[in-house]
């Protein structure tokens, strides 16, 4: 089931679930938005993805997809 991740306090509830460390106090959403995307990554690439991209992947743009492809190491 896809997942949105549209502001701070989604992001902070899903670093509580993958016990990922919290905001710090000079750090902006979008770094922390790919800090935590980073980190969930090897466990849940999809998710991951989300995180990054705020939104589930029902809702992808065609560049989310295509940049999606090429951190998976696929070139197109």
């Amino acid at each position: 089931m896809p997942m949105d991740f549209p502001d701070l306090t989604s992001l902070v509830h899903a670093a509580t679930v993958h016990k990922f460390r919290a905001l710090r106090e000079d750090e902006s959403e979008a770094e922390y938005r790919t800090a935590l995307a980073d980190h969930v990554a090897p466990r849940d690439f999809i998710e991951s993805e989300e995180i990054r991209n705020g939104v589930g992947w029902d809702q992808w743009t065609d560049s989310q997809k295509l940049a999606m492809l090429r951190r998976r190491g696929i070139n197109m």
